[in-house]
């Protein structure tokens, strides 16, 4: 499915490499979806998106990353008063999703959850992205918090990264919450739902400290 949404200012260059982009991915997920990802090789999904396998791999690392069309997560520059104490939590928490969706930035959502249905292995390769995604939130806010004046000491005796990973990590409960309750499919999650997790964290966490 050729993408209708590419900028108008998109040089043709990039354009070209989106529709080569999308071209692989709609090729994998549809010989996929047809029938087994172990039947489907690099070469069936060259062939069927009218490329060279070495092309294939210019794009994709895996045939399992084309079949779910994901890309390396990237973090966005935090913003200048991204370690404010005040919503500290609920900041972190929407970088991490705004990261997750980044490895999911193109495709249809539809047939990632229809893959996903029908062949759950995949999920792994969804966990491991998640995985990444996060370290990469990490070692941003740990360089952020090395550069500012309240955080550059540490936190009671704990070191600058101590506490980004513990920011990290607590700012991914909400959605990991969602996860498991069933509010989030693939990159889709309505904003009502993560403001009710993030307002049930937080109560939770003033009721128990």
């Amino acid at each position: 499915m050729p993408p209708t949404d590419i900028p108008a200012s998109t040089s043709l260059r990039e354009r070209k490499k989106t529709e080569t982009w999308h071209a692989i991915h709609d090729a994998a997920a549809g010989l996929a979806l047809d029938e087994d990802t172990k039947h489907v090789t690099v070469e069936a999904i060259a062939s069927e998106a009218g490329i060279s396998q070495r092309t294939f791999f210019n794009y994709f690392p895996t045939k399992e990353d084309a079949i779910l069309g994901v890309r390396t997560p990237a973090v966005p520059e935090l913003p200048e008063d991204f370690l404010d104490e005040d919503g500290l939590i609920q900041r972190t928490t929407e970088l991490l999703l705004a990261v997750g969706r980044s490895t999911y930035s193109e495709g249809n959502a539809e047939r990632r959850s229809l893959l996903f249905e029908k062949f759950p292995h995949l999920l792994l390769r969804r966990r491991e992205m998640m995985i990444e995604g996060e370290d990469l939130v990490y070692q941003a806010i740990a360089a952020a918090m090395a550069d500012h004046r309240a955080w550059s000491g540490g936190l009671n005796g704990h070191s600058v990264e101590s506490a980004a990973r513990m920011l990290t990590m607590a700012a991914g409960v909400p959605l990991r919450y969602l996860v498991v309750s069933g509010g989030m499919s693939g990159a889709r999650l309505e904003s009502g739902s993560l403001t009710a997790a993030l307002d049930l964290y937080q109560d939770l966490y003033r009721k128990l400290s």
